[in-house]
């Protein structure tokens, strides 16, 4: 009966050490719940080392042995909890800049907006001019904000915008003139139908800028519909970095 006690002990300490790893690579709780749940454990272990040391016949080396590894565990609790307390930090900070600095970088692609775009067309000058001014954003200092993924979005968009500045001439709605072509339905559809054209490939795709009659709403637009689809995952990227697209809990 005793030697299970101790087995059980030991056990109980080498979970609190598992727990803590396993919080400290990614744990599910919050850091408050955690370091609450392994505090409770941690005193769990130092009450059962209590109760055995009353016990005879045991010896006095197992309760020694046991009260060490409290010891440990109790140690081990507090640095992981002071530990997750600095990322937890660090983490809304990074957080409270990236709300600061992300409504900037998106702005500078408002001349793709499917709604009230600030201007009646877009020509490769206006891809110069917004990819200038994300390159200004990013290296005054909202590149050191970004994850890996909103980041690999931004250079997708970035350079996609370079090809585009250099092409002759752009397939582009005109507004108001093409306003009835262009909604959320309709750039999903010929999203859809330019799907067999590799449209998630930056290098390439073709920046013709030849319109013919015969072509349909995804050809006419075909190149306002690719770069309007970067700016849109881009954007998305960066609600994911912040989490605002999901509703308060």
């Amino acid at each position: 009966m005793k030697l299970a006690r101790v087995s059980s002990l030991v056990m109980l300490f080498l979970w609190i050490a598992l727990a803590c790893n396993r919080a400290a690579t990614g744990q599910p709780l919050p850091v408050a719940a955690e370091s609450r749940k392994n505090e409770l454990e941690v005193r769990k272990l130092e009450l059962e080392v209590a109760a055995l040391s009353d016990e005879k016949h045991v010896p006095v080396w197992v309760t020694g042995v046991l009260g060490f590894l409290g010891g440990v565990a109790g140690t081990v609790v507090t640095v992981w909890g002071a530990r997750r307390a600095r990322i937890g930090a660090l983490d809304q900070a990074v957080h409270e800049k990236r709300i600061e600095s992300y409504a900037g970088l998106v702005t500078t692609s408002a001349p793709l907006a499917l709604c009230f775009p600030p201007g009646a067309s877009i020509c490769p000058n206006d891809c110069r001019a917004m990819g200038e001014a994300m390159r200004a954003w990013y290296f005054n200092g909202g590149g050191l904000l970004m994850s890996t993924a909103s980041r690999d979005a931004y250079f997708r968009l970035a350079r996609a915008l370079t090809r585009a500045w250099f092409a002759t001439e752009l397939r582009v709605p005109i507004f108001p003139d093409d306003a009835i072509h262009i909604s959320v339905p309709a750039v999903d559809q010929y999203r859809r139908d330019l799907a067999g054209l590799d449209i998630d490939n930056v290098e390439t795709w073709g920046f013709d800028g030849q319109v013919r009659e015969s072509d349909t709403g995804s050809q006419r637009f075909r190149d306002f519909v690719f770069l309007q689809k970067l700016t849109s995952t881009l954007r998305t990227e960066l609600c994911t970095d912040l989490h605002s697209r999901r509703r308060p809990s």
